[in-house]
């Protein structure tokens, strides 16, 4: 049998987002297209227990609540780890476009 590889999926950190649980706000402290680590979490939360939250962008004058869910993977001292579901079929190219706005917000 031979090992399989894993790819690690590269971890981002956006300014302009945040996340709701229990409308209450949370910092992502990184994310990638398929986690999240949510930080200032409640140890309580157990791996294996499904989490609704929201994903809250804010940009300018506009604010977006996209409502998902997912499965804590992990919580210590780092934060929650969440593998959660996309909250729209566009979220990649939204990630994308917003992450692109950053780094030029940047320069």
């Amino acid at each position: 049998m031979q090992a399989q590889k894993t790819q690690t999926v590269p971890r981002f950190t956006l300014t302009n987002m945040h996340v709701l649980v229990d409308r209450k706000p949370h910092p992502i402290v990184n994310m990638n297209i398929q986690e999240v680590l949510i930080g200032d979490m409640p140890d309580w939360l157990t791996v294996g227990q499904r989490l609704e939250f929201s994903f809250v962008i804010n940009l300018k004058d506009w604010e977006r609540s996209l409502p998902t869910f997912g499965v804590v993977t992990r919580n210590d001292g780092a934060g929650l780890e969440v593998r959660y579901s996309p909250p729209l079929p566009s979220w990649r190219n939204i990630l994308m476009k917003l992450l692109t706005e950053e780094s030029r917000g940047a320069n």
